[in-house]
């Protein structure tokens, strides 16, 4: 898959800078990320596998959904705050 910025704030320095010190790192974590989401566990339970925090990887669903290779299932809530489930599309 092709590297490509799809965060909200991408045309701002700080967010040029961010994308340029991790996109090296990023189809590792693309490859980690898809092989947890099964239609059942939520964004927030993959990154406590995984041992990081949403913010860090809530990118690499949003390039996985933009590259159609996942799409939203349903929302669960976890603490008050809703979270994203999604499943693997049929390729």
């Amino acid at each position: 898959m092709e590297l490509q910025d799809y965060s909200r704030g991408r045309n701002n320095e700080n967010s040029k800078a961010a994308f340029e010190t991790i996109k090296e790192k990023i189809p590792a974590m693309w490859i980690k990320v898809y092989n947890l989401i099964d239609g059942i566990r939520s964004t927030l339970e993959i990154a406590n596998i995984l041992g990081v925090q949403i913010h860090v990887i809530s990118g690499r669903f949003s390039e996985l959904k933009a590259k159609n290779k996942i799409y939203q299932t349903s929302s669960t809530k976890i603490g008050g705050k809703s979270y994203a489930v999604y499943s693997k599309t049929i390729n």
